[in-house]
């Protein structure tokens, strides 16, 4: 065999080496792409966990597929139908109790694809343990729900519930929506789902038990069912107008774990005064007029993307 001849042996060995293992490359990587994708629910995403089967007494059963729950592991779906003495609601729930021995949990959510227009909804309340589901839970210093929203590589926190923006005990559901207004950026560089985690902490003072009831979760570009309240713009009122000192803004369509941005105007459309706060108390904005001459003045609440507009005289 000529020395050309060999160096083509040699070379035809390589090359069937080199193939083989570029098909297992590309067989692994269809694996992996094909096990991340199969990890992901799809869109857009509903779960109410009225589907899950619950049995015992009370009524539990385990968390939907791709939800899991850490610290104290304790979220449970809730069949509240006949869970004595959890209540009488009709539907099931993600539920924990928080009592003095278990004052920390996480939720954290399936894997949500996301488009241009994502939003995300859910449902929640708290409620005594004594005298559920009619005695709403009054939330204390140190009672707190952070939620995180996993969008690349960390968590960015979106939203706190605290006694600031639940001031007032109330058994019925409280709506959170949060408005993925980075979401087109995010995917222009390859970032295509987002996951929810939610930490909850009660105040080590806190003197009884307590429920935190999740329902209703949607990732969708349009939310439907209690959420479609929400698509109503924000309006604004001001009260006492004319004013002869302070006034407050009244906030109506409006989600209390929101940023508020409020900012006076003069005549001449000069700022003459801004108040940013993060959540409102009883939907209200206390404006101190100190400094402010007598006259008109144009009040601009920006609510997230949303931006309203009234008036007040000064007198």
């Amino acid at each position: 065999m000529r020395y050309s001849e060999i160096t083509l042996f040699v070379y035809s060995i390589h090359q069937s080496k080199t193939n083989k293992l570029m098909k297992k490359l590309l067989f692994l990587s269809s694996l992996f792409i094909s096990g991340v994708l199969s990890a992901q629910a799809p869109y857009p995403y509903s779960q109410n966990f009225d589907a899950v089967t619950t049995s015992g007494t009370p009524a539990t059963g385990t968390l939907p597929t791709g939800w899991t729950t850490s610290i104290n592991t304790s979220f449970k779906v809730y069949g509240l139908e006949n869970f004595a003495p959890h209540g009488q609601s009709p539907n099931n729930a993600c539920t924990t109790e928080m009592n003095a021995s278990h004052s920390l949990d996480t939720l954290i959510t399936p894997v949500v694809g996301i488009t241009a227009n994502t939003k995300l909804g859910l449902a929640y309340r708290f409620v005594n343990k004594a005298g559920y589901p009619s005695t709403g839970y009054q939330l204390i210093t140190g009672d707190q729900i952070k939620i995180d929203a996993y969008l690349g590589t960390s968590w960015t926190n979106v939203a706190t519930i605290n006694v600031t923006t639940n001031p007032t005990a109330t058994s019925a559901y409280t709506t959170y929506t949060y408005n993925c207004t980075n979401c087109a950026t995010l995917i222009g560089f390859g970032i295509t789902s987002m996951k929810i985690r939610m930490d909850v902490a009660r105040a080590t003072s806190a003197t009884s038990d307590w429920y935190l009831d999740v329902d209703n979760f949607q990732v969708a570009d349009v939310l439907t069912g209690i959420f479609t309240n929400t698509s109503n713009p924000p309006s604004i009122s001001v009260f006492p107008n004319p004013s002869h000192g302070n006034f407050s803004v009244s906030l109506k369509n409006y989600q209390p774990n929101n940023q508020v941005e409020v900012t006076v105007y003069n005549f001449l459309g000069q700022k003459v005064k801004t108040i940013t706060a993060e959540g409102a108390v009883n939907n209200e904005i206390n404006v101190n007029t100190t400094g402010l001459e007598k006259g008109m003045y144009l009040v601009e609440v920006k609510l997230g993307s949303e931006v309203a507009k009234t008036k007040v005289l000064i007198d």
